[in-house]
């Protein structure tokens, strides 16, 4: 396993191999979500969040998401200041990024 860090400041997405997260911010802690709805793979990143903050709703079909179901596919996540830090796997490549575009490019 190898440790990621990222600036909050500068990166609001993160691309994971063929996978993308999005940076979720709650009160108490801040998360790296997958970017696509498990439904239908649409712009889960792009959803609203429920009134009580407990949800994202996807913009395609207006399912909403619980985000502590969202949280079991997520990258897991130690905040310190404005940096979190991530782990992946010793062979995946990582890339952060600061905007998503629909087709993430990931060979250098």
């Amino acid at each position: 396993m190898k440790a990621i860090s990222l600036n909050l400041a500068h990166v609001h997405y993160v691309a994971v191999d063929e996978k993308t997260y999005f940076l979720k911010r709650h009160s108490h802690s801040t998360q790296l979500l997958p970017t696509e709805c498990p439904h239908r793979g649409g712009p889960l990143h792009m959803g609203d969040v429920t009134q009580d903050g407990q949800s994202v709703i996807c913009p395609w079909h207006d399912n909403a998401y619980k985000l502590c179901n969202l949280e079991k596919k997520s990258l897991p996540t130690v905040r310190v200041r404005n940096v979190i830090s991530t782990v992946v796997g010793e062979n995946n490549r990582c890339v952060p990024l600061l905007k998503l575009s629909r087709h993430v490019e990931l060979s250098q």
